[in-house]
């Protein structure tokens, strides 16, 4: 057992981000600094190995906690790590199972731990790996005392043209509450997918001259920060949460672990942060069931679920849950309790740094 001190020193490794997960990277280490730990941030991109050594030698930290995303990071930092590990050094990867590969694996023998929010990938990761799920920060994610004008809200993207395939039903089904939908989505939702346009009704620098056609059926906006997207959830009675993923990446994935369990339906699943975003601003969650969610909430007390590719049955759930006021919100302020108790950035960190003193 190695004894870390009440207020560890961390050393938060990230790359620079500029898509659409900068406020993660960024928000987890805001988060330690307002629990008292003191911290410094390294960027792996811009940094070489002596760097990295004077900082260690000059901050003392008693942790290195990676966030790290992308192959040459994790490849980069490793590199660094055999030349120079004074200290634990784990990773909260938060990209399993699409961005796992034979190198990626092999790499991770190099850190002291690494957690993973699918918890499929335990047994492959070769290191002490543990099961992380994502989290919210409660800073940001709070009940924001706004009228809930929305009955559906769904924040996220479609991606490429095989996730856009698979979630396209599900997005046109909330659409059909119409102005009382709000999907923040690339593309508008009255319209089916369409080959060769696609490119043009998600533009970006199209977006204001597109709105003005009368081709939504419901809300339809970008949040331009994570507060705003807070404020679209918060004013939202039931935020679904999808959770399958499939992409060009998967035959890579089954010829790299060909014992990787795969659902019922044949489907890789990720635990999606905008599940505890939902709880985090007091929505009802709605989502797609997979066996972890059975440890995260108490389901159908807490969060309610439906089987995916059952369209009838989200449809229905959508429904009843927007026609019943009482069992919803009674739902919605379970769930809420839940986050506030065990799914918030500051839980998880103190949950990883417990292990890592335990396990050590």
């Amino acid at each position: 057992m190695r004894k870390l001190p009440p207020k560890p020193r961390i050393l938060y490794v990230t790359e620079a981000h500029s898509g659409p997960y900068p406020y993660v990277f960024a928000g987890v280490p805001d988060v330690m600094e307002t629990m008292g730990f003191e911290v410094s941030r390294l960027d792996p991109g811009s940094a070489n190995f002596e760097m990295y050594r004077e900082r260690i030698n000059k901050f003392k930290p008693d942790v290195i906690f990676c966030f790290i995303r992308y192959l040459w990071a994790a490849r980069k930092f490793a590199d660094f790590l055999k030349e120079y590990h004074p200290v634990v050094v784990l990773n909260w990867y938060q990209e399993d199972p699409n961005f796992t590969t034979d190198e990626y694996l092999s790499l991770s023998k190099e850190y002291d731990f690494w957690f993973t929010i699918d918890a499929n990938m335990v047994p492959f990761w070769q290191t002490k790996t543990y099961f992380m799920p994502p989290a919210f920060d409660e800073r940001i994610y709070k009940d924001y005392g706004v009228a809930r004008c929305y009955d559906v809200a769904y924040v996220g993207q479609l991606g490429h043209e095989l996730s856009t395939r698979m979630y396209l039903p599900y997005m046109e089904i909330m659409a059909a509450f119409g102005k009382k939908a709000m999907l923040c989505l690339e593309r508008p939702m009255s319209l089916p997918a369409l080959p060769g346009l696609e490119r043009v009704l998600r533009s970006f620098k199209l977006r204001p001259y597109l709105a003005r056609l009368p081709i939504w059926k419901c809300g339809w906006t970008n949040p331009k920060d994570e507060e705003e997207k807070a404020l679209v959830m918060n004013q939202s009675k039931i935020c679904p949460s999808l959770s399958r993923v499939w992409g060009p990446w998967e035959r890579q994935l089954r010829a790299t672990l060909p014992e990787y369990p795969k659902d019922k339906s044949g489907y890789f699943y990720q635990p999606k942060p905008r599940a505890f975003h939902a709880v985090g601003v007091g929505a009802m969650l709605l989502s797609d069931y997979y066996t972890e969610l059975e440890s995260l909430f108490d389901l159908g007390r807490e969060a309610i679920v439906f089987e995916f590719g059952n369209l009838e049955e989200f449809r229905e759930k959508l429904s009843w849950y927007t026609a019943h006021d009482q069992e919803r919100e009674r739902v919605a302020k379970a769930g809420f309790e839940r986050g506030r108790k065990q799914h918030t950035f500051a839980c998880r960190i103190r949950r990883i740094l417990s292990i890592v003193e335990r396990d050590s």
